[in-house]
């Protein structure tokens, strides 16, 4: 770990000269800004956040002593060395009431601020590995606590009589309703034959934590693997059905994220933890029995109104379009396509228009679900710009509303985008997920991986991975660190899975990439 020191003082000399004399790399300093003034100073820490600060206290406009009571309100953290040329106990005492780490006099004695620079960087490095053993016993816990929810959940739907004896236990440890309503999916990847062991394990352990950061994140139900290692989710049910949304949305994610096509077997609907085995068997014997469903083929009846035929092939158009938001291209390619079916079917003007409204709407809503964006106004001048037009001119209204709609939103995207980027980057060792990203830039999960897919070229949580893995072999050729740390620092608390992942991505293991790099 390299530092950042500022030092401050209003004569040239004495601030040039402190940085000029000191062996700054050998102590772990890998930064040293000068500021000539307290305002100056201000700006500098306002933009590269110095850990060290050494001022003076005699300075123009304002003081060292008031500098560092206008930091204390910002930064409690900074280590701060104060210089003076006065040996006055006010000094001193002032000092000490603003936190101040050493007090020196001047002339300065170069040995004596090597010695105290030296003591803070001793400090700041002691607290950030206390703060990393903090992180990792609090993971260690995490890890255990999660383990020991799957154990028994696996247990308790199997019907184990010890898991049943638990339950009360179990129920109190996690702050789950005894009387919850749940429903059991069974979460079944897409079968490739090509891939080994090694990816399907990997992918798998992929699934799982993008289950756990969409449901179990939320608080929306639990995800554990039964004795076949089927991922197997426990949704929390309510009266709007939100389970069977939050599963589209957790489909569409997978579908997106690891171009594969997942389904999910349901359960039927349980009340209690205690009937919620039977849900599990509802969705076992499911899927055991379900036959591969055949395309029944339907005898067109020429009787039937052409607008009546229209409305099946317009519920695609619009359930697609709808399904498409944040894929503008292909967005608009499927109302291209919406055009020539209305004039392929001749339809009336007026269903015409009523269809325009109808597709318009959802994708109004949806796109305002997923942003948060969006002018109320909008959809009260459509309907009055649709009112009465000709079949070709509700059409072009149409298509100006969802242009504008979506307009100014290639810059947005590109910028949220990139603030996803710059918080995966800083903050490799939280708990990144596709859900918990969304949450903090308030769109959805669905949305923001499209987006980001689009923009990239690549899934969200294949970036987080991307960039956890980079950091990783960074760290393995740079430093002694053990691999189980170095895990834990890119964001990785299963070291089975962090192993897998980075052989995915490099060719070998962690040990082997450490050692083959220092045979170069």
């Amino acid at each position: 770990m390299k530092y950042k020191i500022l030092i401050v003082d209003d004569e040239k000399m004495i601030r040039m000269g402190i940085k000029n004399a000191m062996p700054w790399e050998s102590m772990d300093i890998e930064k040293v800004y000068t500021a000539a003034s307290a305002m100056e100073a201000e700006e500098v820490i306002k933009k590269h956040q110095p850990e060290i600060m050494v001022t003076d206290i005699s300075m123009t406009e304002m003081s060292g002593l008031e500098l560092v009571e206008q930091i204390r309100k910002q930064n409690e953290g900074m280590r701060i060395i104060v210089l003076t040329g006065y040996d006055r106990f006010e000094y001193a005492r002032q000092a000490l009431q603003l936190r101040v780490h050493d007090f020196l006099l001047k002339p300065i004695d170069e040995k004596e601020l090597k010695k105290s620079i030296l003591e803070q960087v001793r400090w700041l490095e002691s607290e950030r590995k206390n703060k990393e053993e903090d992180v990792s016993r609090i993971r260690a816990k995490g890890v255990r606590q999660q383990l020991a929810l799957e154990q028994f959940m696996c247990a308790f739907i199997l019907g184990k009589p010890k898991a049943g004896e638990r339950l009360e236990e179990f129920l109190e440890e996690f702050h789950f309703d005894r009387e919850q309503e749940m429903r059991i999916g069974l979460l079944m990847p897409e079968v490739r034959g090509e891939e080994d062991a090694e990816s399907r394990s990997l992918r798998s352990m992929t699934i799982r934590q993008i289950c756990l950061g969409m449901v179990d994140g939320q608080k929306k139900g639990i995800t554990f693997t039964d004795e076949k290692s089927r991922i197997v989710i426990s949704f929390f049910c309510n009266r709007e059905k939100g389970e069977e949304e939050l599963s589209r949305q957790l489909v569409d994610i997978l579908s997106d994220e690891l171009e594969i096509k997942p389904r999910i077997i349901w359960g039927s609907i349980r009340k209690g933890f205690d009937n919620l085995s039977i849900s599990y068997n509802d969705a076992v014997f499911a899927l055991e029995h379900e036959r591969e469903a055949f395309e029944r083929i339907y005898t067109m009846d020429l009787s039937r109104k052409q607008e009546d035929i229209f409305q099946e092939v317009f519920q695609e158009f619009r359930t697609a379009m709808v399904c498409s938001i944040g894929e503008r291209e292909k967005l608009f390619h499927i109302f291209d396509r919406f055009c020539m079916a209305v004039e392929s079917y001749n339809l009336s003007a007026k269903y015409t228009r009523s269809c325009c409204f109808e597709l318009a709407s959802s994708v109004y809503f949806a796109y305002f679900s997923d942003t948060g964006s969006g002018g109320s106004e909008q959809l009260s001048v459509l309907m009055k710009a649709l009112s009465g037009a000709e079949r070709e001119h509700a059409l072009k209204v149409t298509n100006m509303f969802l242009e504008r709609l979506f307009a100014g939103e290639e810059g947005e995207v590109h910028e949220l985008v990139k603030k996803v980027k710059r918080r995966i980057y800083e903050n490799l060792a939280d708990d990144l997920t596709v859900a918990s990203l969304a949450g903090e830039f308030y769109v959805t999960p669905n949305y923001l991986s499209r987006l980001f897919k689009r923009v990239t070229g690549e899934g969200c949580n294949e970036y987080i991975v991307r960039k956890r893995i980079e950091q990783a072999k960074s760290l393995l050729a740079t430093t002694t660190l053990k691999a189980g740390e170095i895990a834990v620092m890119v964001g990785y608390h299963d070291m089975n899975y962090f192993s897998l992942a980075f052989k995915k991505h490099t060719g070998a293991s962690p040990i082997k990439y450490r050692e083959q790099v220092q045979k170069r």
